[in-house]
């Protein structure tokens, strides 16, 4: 799903602090939903515009790594749970900006990236 925030990062960063499995997967299950829910959240708009440089003619859209509520993040669980959580605010950007929701689409993850229609054909035909 684009924009949903990947918990891998989060479980990792709490293997350092508890050593109990089920504790740690409730805790970070527990974190990624709470952020989860914060990227959802219309009014947490976390970007800047950036100039390309020609004049400012042309602008584009960043994650602000310097929005109070990711650098706390960083802060406490580290660059790489931040980094999800700004990966998710990037593709919600993206791919449905008016709607802060999560949306299902076609992923090629040996390549990180969406995939193409022809790659889902080529994978349908496979299957």
């Amino acid at each position: 799903m684009i924009g949903q925030v990947d918990d891998k990062s989060f479980v990792k960063s709490f293997e350092k602090i508890f050593s109990d499995k089920v504790i740690l997967l409730e805790q970070a299950a527990g974190l990624v939903s709470k952020w989860q829910e914060e990227v959802y959240n219309a009014a947490w708009y976390p970007f800047k515009f950036v100039g390309t440089g020609d004049g400012m003619k042309a602008f584009y859209e960043i994650v602000d790594d310097e929005d109070e509520k990711l650098k706390n993040l960083s802060e406490e669980f580290g660059e790489d749970v931040k980094n999800s959580v700004k990966i998710a605010l990037k593709e919600l950007n993206e791919f449905n900006p008016s709607g802060r929701y999560a949306v299902p689409t076609l992923w090629n993850f040996a390549h990180g990236r969406e995939a193409t229609l022809k790659e889902g054909i080529k994978w349908m035909i496979n299957e």
